[in-house]
């Protein structure tokens, strides 16, 4: 993601284009795990399948947007909307294929309810 937001970014200058990607790569590395494990679980304590899925990828994908954007936003990122245009739409396809992946897992490990 860092590469993408420096070459989005690279009209304006070697060193603005670098400390947009050093923020994108920063953030992508430091805050996505963060979601990740939320995510996780949000999908484990949904009881409803569908339900868990959806909400868990409209909510995770909506504050990754949101910290991206304000991070991108923040002073020395030249094109903030266009460096987040790429998690826009990357993340909820990211995240809606792990969620089915963690759910999937979920349900075949059978996890006693006490652990939900």
């Amino acid at each position: 993601m860092g590469t993408i937001v420096w070459f989005i970014n690279a009209d304006h200058g070697f060193l603005p284009a670098l400390v947009a990607a050093l923020k994108q790569a920063s953030y992508t590395f430091l805050v996505a795990g963060l979601f990740i494990r939320f995510l996780e679980y949000q999908v484990k304590h949904i009881e409803d399948k569908r339900l868990a899925i959806l909400v868990s990828v409209a909510v995770t994908s909506l504050l990754t947007i949101l910290l991206v954007f304000g991070v991108h936003s923040l002073k020395g990122t030249p094109k903030p909307f266009y460096s987040t245009l790429a998690t826009i739409i990357l993340a909820p396809f990211g995240y809606l294929a792990l969620a089915i992946r963690m759910r999937k897992k979920f349900e075949k490990d059978d996890i006693p309810d006490e652990k939900r």
